[in-house]
């Protein structure tokens, strides 16, 4: 009894987990290795060796079809299928251009030659490269924004003596102005119509910062004493910025409304990680685990590890695969739509409560999908046995114009059959176009 107890709530535990991790793919650069990784987060499912890379694989860009992994010491970037591993081209780049990073733009990437001081423009639909412009010394990360092009120029190779970030104009392809910064500013992130500036320091005396630029005026703004060897960014939903340590030691963070650091040096995160990625939901840290296989630590939100999983030697970068959003799925602009359900998790009816801005649920459905996108049930008045929508209040609701409705979920399919324990998701769909989907476990 007790061991089925104990086993029923590790079941729990998982299925928690998974709720906060459903849907996520990574892609993990293993620079030691010259591997890449491809991690399944909802089925936990890793493959060390997803694709062979190149010599001196640095950082990779996803889109929803093609990772595009930087390979430098190669002067190029591999073009590699999402779905199969396959390598569909190698982007040649030019001769000792050393390329080091990229930042993809509708159908444009953009790659920084860290050795000659270039940016190369790459036209996606024909996988060769375009132009070229000179920027800085030694230019690292990129970031966009409002069609400028944003690079750090960390001037290394004189020993960060003239550190800059270069802004571009993408229309003309030309460099506009040039903003000297702290020293050697390798990670650039668009946060909050701001550009966030990581200024790693030297890697001995001079600590990292990190700069915050005004796109309005190319000025900094602000400047955060963080410590450490910051590395790149990953913003959450509540607006906290995390920051990576280029040692792996640490991981850092502030506000970015209000730009106060919460974890500086010392801080709870030890050991951190090199690298960082975040989603809507969760936070990856790639972890530092020098002369061995690198690790991904997955947390929530509140900060909670849920899941580690082991990679390649020596990875230097990772990458969230960006949602899918079709046509139909675009949110509509209908205003103070809620959803939720209750209990969750239930066992074996759950109440699906919505409302809108209107008393018509005609064009209003309730489908329920599993985890692999298959309906199961069809809530919606017209395909419900019991009737429309129940009303949980009468009239409207108090100093709003919309009406509240529930819908009874009892555990069953289109057949009414039971369906197994599981991660389901409800879609709340008007007038043919999905407004709002959440997650629900029934749990038997």
């Amino acid at each position: 009894m007790e061991m089925d107890k104990m086993r029923k709530i590790l079941v729990i535990l998982i299925m928690f987990a998974a709720l906060n991790l459903w849907g996520a793919i990574g892609f993990i650069v293993n620079s030691g290795s010259e591997t890449l990784s491809r991690i399944d987060f909802e089925t936990g499912e890793v493959e060390e060796v997803f694709c062979v890379l190149g010599i001196s694989p640095n950082r990779v860009e996803l889109t929803t079809e093609f990772a595009y992994v930087v390979n430098s010491s190669d002067n190029s970037i591999q073009k590699i299928d999402i779905n199969t591993g396959n390598t569909i081209t190698n982007i040649y780049i030019e001769n000792s251009s050393n390329p080091y990073d990229i930042i993809i733009d509708e159908n444009h990437a953009y790659v920084t030659g860290g050795m000659i001081n270039k940016v190369y423009k790459i036209d996606l639909d024909t996988d060769s490269v375009e132009s070229s412009i000179v920027v800085g010394g030694n230019p690292a990360g990129m970031a966009i924004l409002n069609g400028k092009l944003f690079v750090g120029n960390t001037d290394y190779g004189t020993g960060y003596s003239n550190c800059s970030v270069s802004v571009v104009n993408l229309e003309t392809f030309s460099v506009e102005e040039t903003i000297p910064t702290e020293v050697n500013p390798q990670f650039l992130k668009t946060i909050n119509e701001n550009i966030h500036v990581s200024c790693g320091g030297d890697w001995g005396t001079i600590f990292g910062k990190v700069c915050i630029i005004d796109p309005a005026s190319n000025t900094i703004t602000n400047t955060l004493d963080i410590g450490g060897v910051t590395s790149n960014f990953a913003l959450m939903p509540d607006n906290i910025v995390y920051v990576a340590d280029g040692f792996g030691t640490s991981l850092y963070a502030y506000d970015a409304d209000t730009f106060e650091i919460i974890y500086d040096n010392p801080n709870p995160f030890t050991p951190g990680g090199t690298m960082v990625a975040s989603n809507n939901e969760n936070l990856f840290v790639l972890g530092g685990e020098w002369g061995q296989n690198f690790t991904v630590k997955v947390f929530d939100v509140n900060e909670n590890l849920l899941n580690e999983y082991t990679v390649g030697q020596y990875a230097t970068d990772i990458k969230i695969v960006p949602e899918v959003v079709s046509v139909q799925d675009v949110q509509l602009p209908i205003p103070d739509y809620y959803l939720t359900n209750y209990p969750n998790p239930f066992n074996p009816t759950t109440t699906i409560i919505f409302e809108l801005n209107t008393e018509n649920t005609e064009s209003t459905e309730i489908i329920i999908f599993n985890l692999k996108g298959q309906k199961v049930k069809d809530l919606s008045p017209s395909s419900c046995h019991f009737g429309p929508f129940d009303k949980l209040r009468t009239g409207l609701i108090e100093g709003r114009g919309e009406t509240k409705f529930s819908v009874v979920w009892n555990g069953t399919d289109d057949n009414n059959q039971p369906v197994s324990s599981a991660i389901y998701f409800y879609k709340l769909i008007v007038n043919g176009n999905s407004v709002a989907s959440k997650k629900c476990m029934l749990l038997k």
